[in-house]
């Protein structure tokens, strides 16, 4: 997974860092206005992570999946945007019951994010990104591989604030592409587990995003 972030921010870098007749001037009396409103689609690499969960007495083993994402912003400052962003992935999960004989079942499972966004970016043609972004993380159609059977829960749904940080390319005023990495924080319920027991789990992913800005 290094190694495909490397290569995409290595493309970033590789653009031309002047654009000619068809760059956009910015500054001064000649600046250009943000767009009022990005809509972004993306694709990621989300890593793997456990889940302990008393209520079902069981441990989540959550293999690494490809994410898919989408996004709507509104600028409220120049370089600066607010909005939500929702995501999905289903990635393979191994599912041990940890109450009474050791079982662990082969599952597929869905995973979401439905998260409000800040959106930042510093810089010109090739630009720093940074974002915040604080909302749920929620599993559900947990079925056994081979039976289609439910394993689990039907829904559950989880606390979690992210942290991204990247680099980004200015194609033109109002279509970007950035790349990110996520570092998220994700709180399960203590029911069912003991007082010590660790509920945070850390999720993190390497998205490669498509920006296109409307109006302005």
């Amino acid at each position: 997974m290094r190694r495909l972030s490397l290569a995409l921010l290595s493309v970033l870098f590789a653009l031309p860092l002047q654009r000619g007749g068809a760059q956009i001037i910015r500054g001064g009396q000649f600046a250009l206005r943000d767009p009022h409103t990005w809509v972004s689609a993306g694709v990621g690499w989300q890593s793997g992570w456990t889940v302990f969960d008393g209520t079902t007495a069981s441990r989540w083993d959550l293999g690494d999946s490809q994410q898919y994402g989408l996004s709507i912003e509104r600028t409220v400052k120049s370089g600066i945007t607010l909005g939500v962003r929702g995501s999905t992935s289903q990635p393979s999960m191994d599912f041990l019951n940890i109450s009474g004989t050791s079982i662990t079942r082969q599952v597929d499972a869905r995973v979401s994010q439905a998260l409000g966004v800040v959106h930042v970016t510093t810089g010109r043609d090739i630009r720093s990104v940074f974002e915040l972004a604080v909302g749920s993380t929620i599993y559900s159609g947990f079925r056994e591989r081979g039976t289609d059977l439910q394993v689990g829960p039907s829904t559950d749904a989880d606390f979690t604030f992210v942290f991204s940080y990247g680099l980004g390319y200015s194609f033109s005023r109002n279509f970007h592409i950035d790349v990110v990495q996520d570092l998220g924080t994700s709180l399960h319920q203590k029911t069912g587990l003991a007082a010590g027991d660790d509920t945070s789990m850390r999720i993190s992913s390497t998205r490669l995003i498509a920006r296109l800005g409307l109006g302005g």
